[in-house]
């Protein structure tokens, strides 16, 4: 009695014909050159006319000015991060003086290379992105004869400053951060490697003593990743434009910020470490900038900057307090020492007194209030000392997670548990007949089928139709001729199921493939039924 097999002959994107008839071309690659041909011409339209990033021309042909790239990549980034595929399975056989019947020998491929996060304490901004935002891993190492495993394929870190929350580019705001790394030696994984292919000694069996099959090694993963620096300090610098918040720093740190006399000198927040009495003490010198005020969410308290020579002390103090409420209320209930700077100027010395009884009136208690001059160091000693203080009192300086991040540090198991009969079947007849089918596991399964091997080849087969794909397409109305899509393999449904057929449409795609009939293995070939 003939035996039955399943009813699909198969063929890869890069098989330019179908083996027994049908379409010249793959459906697929047909649609893929159309919609290719589309996107490039509209993206030479777009830059013709000036547009960029996916924006609409604008009349005249020019593009709008955007922020400062040293603005828009201090703290805020993406990258393209992809790991490295599976190494595949070797097909030997053991052949040796006085060792008869030596079996299957071929070793499993090694897995692919992992992409990690990793905090770099060194780094205060993700600048370093401007020049490289491509990360990728190495692939496995394919297995070998006698039974040896392909190396492994190298890990890459991101080097990323503390205080960086890391979350997938198009996903949803409120699903978790993949990663949210604070302190030096936090590790997140950002994508895992593919898993390696079994050799066919891994196939070895009571019923098959002498498998002639391998698999694939697994395609790595890959996804692009958005990256939000809040920059972690003890104290954050704010006040108005203007208010000489750049000139303390420098006064307390070795830090050189930018130093002029016209506002919005500062584009972008700088770090100091301020060394007193044998303690450090990090600050951070935030911007007059609405945007960066995210960055005082991670420091432990705050300095406030008054600048004694303005026309309204108090209404510009009223001001950024209000800005910080209305930004995020749980800035402006953090602790804060207030510095009334400029006190080397006459004016300024004059209101200090009337400024020092508002704030007491706001509940800022007095020792918390201190006059400074940045120009000549006048009380910046004690107010460092004071702020000091006021840390200790305030408590831990251990820092807390402000997301849900995932922030997986161990290479999770791969999910086996995949179902291979939990998938569903579309249709898609705008270009032709065309079944998609999808699911984890049968899609995963076949990437990993090698089809260099007609063992590869039938247990393909065989899998998918005690998976019930089979059963489900011809409910669908499959009929001969019509293309099955099974993640990126393309198939072509066939009514013939008999060995024969199977055998005779999987050598007519190896020989369009240009390879032998049986890839690298020859031997033995009385495992086939001709």
């Amino acid at each position: 009695m003939r035996s039955k097999r399943s009813p699909l002959v198969w063929r890869a994107h890069k098989n330019p014909q179908v083996p027994g008839g049908g379409l010249a071309t793959p459906l697929l690659s047909r649609l893929g050159l159309r919609a290719r041909s589309q996107i490039a011409a509209r993206s030479l339209l777009l830059r013709r006319n000036g547009a960029v990033n996916g924006q609409e021309p604008v009349e005249g042909g020019t593009r709008p000015k955007g922020l400062p790239a040293e603005v828009r990549c201090f703290d805020r980034a993406t990258i393209y991060v992809k790991s490295g595929g599976g190494g595949n399975g070797c097909v030997a056989f053991r052949r040796e003086k006085f060792v008869p019947k030596g079996g299957p020998w071929g070793g499993n491929g090694g897995r692919g290379g992992h992409v990690w996060a990793v905090v770099d304490p060194s780094l205060n901004s993700l600048q370093s992105f401007r020049r490289g935002v491509h990360f990728r891993a190495k692939n496995g190492l394919p297995g070998s004869s006698n039974n040896q495993t392909g190396a492994d394929g190298a890990d890459t870190e991101v080097r990323v400053p503390p205080g960086t929350i890391i979350r997938e580019r198009d996903a949803d705001p409120r699903d978790p951060p993949v990663a949210e790394l604070l302190r030096e030696g936090d590790k997140a994984l950002l994508v895992a490697g593919g898993r390696g292919g079994r050799g066919n000694s891994s196939f070895k069996s009571n019923l098959n003593s002498c498998p002639v099959i391998a698999e694939s090694g697994e395609e790595g993963s890959e996804s692009w990743l958005s990256l939000e620096l809040k920059l972690v300090a003890d104290a954050a610098i704010v006040g108005i434009p203007s208010a000489g918040k750049s000139t303390l720093l420098s006064v307390l740190s070795s830090a050189k910020p930018k130093i002029a006399d016209y506002p919005f000198t500062t584009l972008i927040p700088n770090l100091g470490v301020c060394e007193l009495d044998f303690e450090t003490t990090v600050f951070a010198d935030v911007p007059g900038l609405l945007e960066f005020l995210r960055h005082t969410e991670r420091c432990r308290a705050i300095v406030h900057v008054i600048d004694g020579s303005s026309p309204d002390p108090i209404g510009d103090y009223k001001a950024i307090r209000l800005e910080m409420r209305l930004f995020n209320p749980e800035i402006a209930e953090k602790p804060e020492v207030v510095a009334y700077n400029k006190m080397d100027l006459p004016d300024s010395s004059d209101y200090f007194e009337i400024v020092q009884d508002f704030l007491v009136e706001q509940g800022i208690r007095k020792e918390h209030i201190f006059p400074i001059s940045s120009a000549t160091g006048r009380g910046v000693t004690e107010l460092v000392r004071g702020l000091r203080a006021l840390l200790e009192d305030s408590g831990s300086e251990e820092l807390e997670y402000t997301t849900d991040a995932l922030n997986i540090q161990e290479v999770p198991k791969k999910d086996m548990s995949a179902r291979m009969d939990d998938f569903e079947i579309t249709e898609d007849h705008q270009y032709g007949r065309c079944y998609i089918v999808t699911g984890q596991g049968i899609e995963r399964f076949a990437q990993m089928t090698n089809f260099d091997y007609f063992e590869g080849a039938r247990r393909f087969q065989q899998v998918l139709k005690r998976a019930g794909v089979f059963k489900s397409l011809k409910k669908r109305g499959v009929r001969e001729g019509d293309t099955v899509v099974i993640g990126k393999m393309e198939t072509i449904w066939s009514d013939d199921q008999s060995d024969r057929a199977l055998f005779k449409a999987w050598k007519a795609m190896r020989e369009d493939s240009g390879k032998g009939e049986l890839g690298s293995a020859r031997w033995p070939r009385a495992r086939l039924n001709l």
